[in-house]
């Protein structure tokens, strides 16, 4: 009977080690991923090449919330609410990976057919929405980077919610280039 009982308190120490251990490591992702805020909202882009109404460059990449963008979230939210101003317009560039630090697109690209533009808004769902836009460039230009804005003038600066770099795509005159932002604000 004592090797049994000896066996019994091993399995129950095992099992108490492991759930504390699960606890714990639940506890920890919590707070290292969410901490109290809960999740980020988060976005999506997809963009993609059309020459003589063929696809010949597809790419998807999840973007970057701007420090700005974030502030821009709160305010409209309730703490200072100094514009309503819908975040659709999009625009494109020839930067690289982008900073949460950025502004605006550092080398926003405002000619060839490819500047700011109001994109067409959708519903997803209860928490989410899209933003498409469709350009047609009107000479070669190269684009490594889009970014979704509250302001639709060209290049205007302290405006940009997010920002992301996409797999560089060389346009020559005539193609299309459709980007489609997705936003989720995670419910509770």
């Amino acid at each position: 009977m004592g090797v049994r009982r000896r066996y019994q308190n091993l399995i129950i120490v095992a099992f108490l080690v492991l759930t504390i251990g699960v606890y714990i490591g639940r506890q920890s992702a919590t707070t290292m991923f969410h901490g109290d805020a809960g999740p980020d909202p988060a976005g999506h882009v997809s963009v993609i090449g059309f020459r003589d109404g063929e696809i010949f460059y597809e790419y998807e990449r999840h973007n970057l919330i701007t420090t700005i963008g974030s502030t821009q979230l709160r305010d409209f939210l309730g703490f200072s609410n100094h514009t309503n101003a819908a975040c659709i317009y999009l625009s494109l560039s020839d930067d690289g990976a982008p900073a949460a630090s950025w502004t605006k697109l550092p080398t926003e690209i405002t000619i060839n057919g490819l500047d700011r533009e109001t994109g067409t808004p959708t519903v997803v769902n209860a928490t989410a929405y899209q933003v498409t836009y469709t350009w047609t460039a009107t000479a070669s230009d190269t684009v490594d980077c889009t970014g979704l804005h509250w302001v639709v003038t060209d290049d205007s600066d302290d405006n940009m919610l997010a920002a992301a770099a996409i797999s560089s795509v060389s346009l020559q005159a005539n193609d299309m280039l459709q980007v489609t932002w997705t936003v989720n604000i995670p419910d509770g």
